[in-house]
C-alpha cells in the first residue's frame, strides 16, 4: 500500500514537471487560453493531461499500479476505466505531494528550533 501511496506523489511530481513544460509550449504557441475557454474541455484540461501522461508513460499496463490490494476502474469501463481512474488519482495526489513534502521541510528544519 506504502509503494502505491508513494508511487502515486512520485507520478503527481512528474505530472507538475510535465505541464510546466505542456504550459510552456501551448503559450508558446498562443493555444492555452482557446483551450482554457473552451466551456467542458477548459475545466477539466488538467485531467485530460494526465490521461494522456498515464497513456504515453502507460504508468497504468495492466492495472500494474494499483495492484497491492486496489484495483480502480470508472463506469466498468474496462482499460479506459483504469487508465481514467489513474488519472484522477494522480490529479488528487499534487495537494497530498505538497502536504508531504511541506511536513518534511517542518519536521527536518524544526528540530533546531
Amino acid at each position: 500500500m506504502m509503494a502505491t501511496i508513494l508511487t502515486l506523489i512520485i507520478l503527481g511530481m512528474v505530472f507538475q514537471g510535465a505541464m510546466v513544460v505542456v504550459d510552456s509550449v501551448l503559450d508558446t504557441v498562443k493555444v492555452n487560453d482557446t483551450l482554457k475557454s473552451i466551456p467542458i474541455i477548459g475545466s477539466n484540461l488538467n485531467l485530460i493531461w494526465a490521461y494522456l501522461l498515464v497513456l504515453v508513460s502507460q504508468a497504468n499496463d495492466g492495472g500494474a499500479l494499483f495492484g497491492y490490494g486496489a484495483s480502480f476502474e470508472v463506469l466498468s469501463l474496462g482499460r479506459f476505466g483504469m487508465d481514467v481512474a489513474t488519472a484522477i488519482a494522480i490529479v488528487a495526489f499534487v495537494p497530498v505531494r505538497d502536504a508531504a513534502i511541506s511536513a518534511l521541510k517542518q519536521g527536518i528544519g524544526g528540530r533546531g528550533d
